[in-house]
Parts: C-alpha cells; sequence; structure tokens
C-alpha cells in the first residue's frame, strides 16, 4: 500500500519537473513542501535542500528535497514560480 501511495504522490502536481506545483515566489516553497506529509507513512518532512534546476525540458523549477522523519524515505517535491517580478 506504501508503495502505492508513492508512486500516487510521483503522479500528482508536484511529484516530478514535468508537473511542477505553481506558486507565486520561492519564499513559499519550503513552507509548502514542509507543509505536505509523506506519502508513505503521513509523517512529517525534513528539508534537505532547496535549490533551482533546469531540467531536459528547460524550463527553471524548484526542487525541494525531502526526508520523511518518521520512516526516513527521501523524495523531492517540484515548484514553479508563476508570479510576478518586482524590479
Amino acid at each position: 500500500m506504501a508503495d502505492a501511495r508513492e508512486r500516487l504522490f510521483a503522479l500528482e502536481p508536484g511529484g516530478s519537473p514535468d508537473r511542477p506545483l505553481e506558486v507565486v515566489s520561492a519564499s513559499v516553497v519550503e513552507a509548502h513542501a514542509l507543509s505536505q506529509p509523506c506519502p508513505r507513512c503521513d509523517g512529517p518532512h525534513l528539508l534537505v535542500e532547496h535549490a533551482a534546476r533546469t531540467p531536459p525540458s528547460g524550463a527553471r523549477v524548484r526542487e525541494a528535497r525531502l526526508e520523511c522523519r518518521q520512516c526516513g524515505t527521501r523524495r523531492s517535491m517540484w515548484f514553479r514560480i508563476v508570479g510576478e517580478m518586482v524590479h
């Protein structure tokens, strides 16, 4: 059952760089990622890294690398910033 929930997580928005969650600012990436429970055990996540990435598709995205504090499973959540830039 846990493996099936992990596969579903990967198919949802944010589960891959090809389907990032849209956010208005990089400042909300970490808070949003940490608010999502582990799909395997429903435990809380620890943020391992937050970095800008450019996948093969060429669209710049943000990756939040997470580790579950309860079961230790590692995964990434993906984000795309769609907010307007202030100069």
